[in-house]
């Protein structure tokens, strides 16, 4: 990560923490997330106020992007690595040693569980959670929950089979 940006958001962004161990690649940037709710039949901009929290040991690739919380720290837990050119959006929280992989879009209010695996160009809509242990396919368009322990993909994304894959204890 660039020294000059690690300061900014160390010492003067009191909205971003950034743990031990983290790599943030070139390109990647922290975002006002585009939520702009009408109110009296006029948009108006919705404050800010979660901020960017990441855990230590966070590999996080070149050119991405990580947006702001509005109502919570949008959350990148212990040991997710994250490969280039995605986008994460408001108040997503990625789960503990899940790997994210290039072009990959979280929408605002996306939970992905620990150990879980979201293959390239995946797309997931607001407000979905996808369960622990689950591999997403490429491409795949998730509009809806998708369960704890299970390998899922297409277009709409649709559970395929069990993952019985678990971590070495």
């Amino acid at each position: 990560m660039n020294k000059l940006l690690f300061w900014y958001h160390k010492y003067l962004n009191p909205r971003v923490h950034i743990g031990k161990n983290v790599r943030i690649g070139p390109g990647t940037v922290f975002a006002r997330p585009l939520w702009i709710p009408y109110v009296d039949g006029k948009r108006i901009r919705k404050p800010m106020n979660g901020g960017i929290w990441i855990d230590d040991d966070v590999d996080i690739a070149a050119n991405n992007v990580i947006c702001y919380g509005c109502e919570r720290p949008t959350r990148i837990m212990s040991g997710v690595w994250m490969s280039s050119g995605s986008v994460i959006g408001h108040d997503v929280i990625i789960g503990e040693n899940s790997l994210i992989a290039a072009n990959v879009k979280l929408n605002g209010f996306v939970e992905i569980g620990k150990y879980c695996f979201v293959t390239s160009g995946v797309t997931i809509i607001p407000r979905l959670k996808v369960g622990d242990y689950t591999l997403i396919g490429t491409n795949a368009n998730v509009t809806k929950d998708i369960p704890e322990g299970v390998i899922a993909f297409g277009n709409p994304c649709r559970v395929i089979r069990e993952n019985t894959w678990r971590p070495p204890q």
